[in-house]
C-alpha cells in the first residue's frame, strides 16, 4: 500500500515519448503506473483501513490545493542502477503530512528522508548491459503539474505486473476522503 501523487494528462504524453521500452534490459514502467510515492506503508491489515483513510483525510484537508509538482531535470538512476526516475521536487510538505498522518497507524522502523521520484523504468533481471544504463540516464525531461488529489494505493504482484487499484482519493484542502473503494 502507498500514497500517490499522479501526474497530469500531458505531463504522461510527455513521457510516454521517452520510448525506453526499446532499451535492451529495461522494461519501461506502464504509463497507468506513473506516480509519484508520497509514503510507502507497505502491507497494512484491512482492518486499518478505516483508520488509515480517516487520517489522512483529516490531514490532508490542512494541506492547501493544489500543490505543484516539478519533475526534472533528466533521467537518473536510483537504487544502485536498478531504477531509472526522473526526480520530482514540491511534494515534500504533503509527503510529511501524509507520513505525520500514517505512523501512529503504520509505523516506520527505519525513517529515510522523501526522496521525490517518478520511476519510469527497471532493469531486467540483475543487471543490464554498461552502455543501456549510460544510453538512458540523463535525458532531458522537465514538467510541471498541478497534484489537486492524492491516492492511496494498494499493489498486487501479478504474472504480467503489478496491479494497482485505488482505495481512496483525497482532495487536498477539503474535508474528507473523495472516494473510498
Amino acid at each position: 500500500m502507498f500514497v500517490a501523487a499522479w501526474p497530469d494528462n500531458l505531463t504522461v504524453r510527455r513521457l510516454s515519448a521517452l520510448e525506453l521500452s526499446s532499451a535492451p534490459g529495461l522494461k519501461a514502467v506502464r504509463p497507468e503506473h506513473w506516480h509519484v510515492t508520497l509514503r510507502f506503508l507497505g502491507d497494512v491489515d484491512d482492518a486499518l483501513l478505516p483508520v488509515l483513510v480517516h487520517a489522512l483525510g483529516r490531514a490532508l484537508t490542512r494541506v492547501p490545493s493544489p500543490v505543484h509538482c516539478t519533475i526534472g531535470p533528466a533521467t537518473a538512476w536510483f537504487s544502485g542502477a536498478r531504477v531509472l526516475q526522473i526526480p520530482a521536487a514540491g511534494l515534500e510538505g504533503v509527503a510529511e503530512a501524509a507520513r505525520q498522518a500514517t505512523v501512529p497507524i503504520v509505523p516506520d522502523p527505519a525513517p529515510s528522508p522523501f526522496v521525490g521520484h517518478l520511476t519510469v523504468a527497471r532493469v531486467r533481471g540483475r543487471r543490464a548491459d554498461p552502455s543501456t544504463l549510460a544510453a538512458v540516464a540523463g535525458i532531458a525531461f522537465t514538467a510541471e503539474f498541478a497534484v489537486p488529489r492524492l491516492t492511496l494505493v494498494t499493489s498486487e504482484l501479478s504474472a504480467e505486473g503489478p496491479r494497482y487499484s485505488t482505495l481512496a482519493q483525497f482532495v487536498l484542502g477539503a474535508s474528507g476522503p473523495l472516494t473510498t473503494a
